[in-house]
């Protein structure tokens, strides 16, 4: 028997558990709990053996069929985790760090150097999704920026602005 199962990247990140209430032939029902491996991917198929319908010779297996679910932070190619991070225009002409998240969470600081331009990809080593069957092994996580502009100038931010846009020509 295959049946599909939905998970997050979160959850593909760091591996997870479903529990599935499954109905016997004679109408009870018993509950199984599934572990999902990390690095599960579109597609990937997981085997529970002697869990599904009886058959001629006994009870068959179930697979689960994997679906992952979008995610409004990280986009996935393969082990590769790509994420948009906000930098703020001071940091992104003067230098700074800003924060970037991975999917289990865990907080990273990033060193902007100055001058970064929009849409500049940081690539962070080892901290992407694990390869499947193997966990200590992970790709990259891209960390592309996203500079954001100042909305509201007040009227010295203002004089400020114009004063550094007739230095620079």
């Amino acid at each position: 028997i295959e049946s599909p199962v939905d998970v997050t990247i979160p959850e593909a990140y760091t591996g997870t558990t479903r529990t599935f209430e499954l109905t016997e032939p004679d109408g009870s029902t018993r509950r199984l709990e599934v572990k999902i491996p990390p690095g599960v991917d579109e597609g990937s198929r997981i085997r529970i053996a002697g869990q599904g319908d009886y058959g001629s010779g006994g009870r068959g297996d179930l697979y689960l069929v994997v679906h992952m679910l979008p995610d409004p932070r990280y986009t996935r190619e393969g082990t590769t985790l790509r994420t948009r991070i906000d930098v703020p225009l001071a940091v992104a002409m003067l230098g700074g760090e800003v924060p970037v998240y991975t999917p289990d969470g865990k907080r990273l600081m990033l060193r902007i150097p100055p001058g970064t331009p929009n849409d500049k990809a940081f690539r962070l080593k080892g901290k992407g999704m694990p390869k499947l069957g193997r966990p200590q092994e992970r790709g990259d996580l891209y960390a592309e920026v996203n500079v954001i502009l100042p909305t509201a100038l007040n009227d010295e931010q203002r004089r400020l602005f114009e004063q550094f846009a007739r230095s620079i020509g």
